[in-house]
């Protein structure tokens, strides 16, 4: 009797509570965790031609399982003028951690939507990748809305460990 009172008492009561409640819960299990980088950018001005630029980043680890681009650009007075890579267009390139191209685009007309799915073959350059856009377009939104616009979206897959009864991966 005073060896079961001595083991449920104190710090070492606390320990077997613990480790009984520990075996009643779910085991943790592999799950997938996304994000995205959008970029979605309508040219409304006709009067200059300013270069948009963004560079977004973001970090690849042995944890990357997917990066998957979507992209689609509209250049709604292409249909009646000729394509002009000069003055109107979108440049984008996607660049890993050791500086080599994955990704890129140099469209000066309307782009259906792509999408294209990258794999690690056998993995990814690990380290900050660089998504680097420019474009130029026109619009004019005074009578009647016509606009150059552009839409790429990147979502990088990890996989992660999900706990029970915790709502963020790790």
């Amino acid at each position: 009797m005073a060896v079961l009172m001595a083991s449920t008492s104190g710090c070492m009561g606390l320990i077997a509570a613990r480790e009984t409640v520990e075996s009643l819960r779910e085991p943790a299990y592999e799950s997938l965790k996304n994000e995205k980088i959008s970029i979605v950018h309508e040219f409304t001005t006709v009067a200059n031609f300013t270069e948009y630029t963004n560079r977004s980043t973001f970090m690849v680890n042995e944890q990357t399982t997917e990066i998957n681009v979507y992209f689609k650009a509209t250049f709604e007075l292409s249909r009646n003028l000729p394509p002009n890579n000069e003055t109107r267009y979108v440049r984008a390139t996607l660049t890993d951690g050791e500086g080599m191209i994955q990704w890129e685009q140099d469209v000066s007309e309307d782009a259906n939507p792509l999408e294209e799915t990258l794999q690690p073959n056998p993995s990814f350059a690990n380290g900050e990748w660089e998504l680097d856009v420019k474009a130029r377009g026109a619009g004019d939104r005074t009578f009647v809305s016509i606009t150059d616009n552009f839409v790429i979206i990147v979502t990088i897959t990890n996989t992660c460990t999900q706990y029970p009864l915790v709502e963020d991966c790790f």
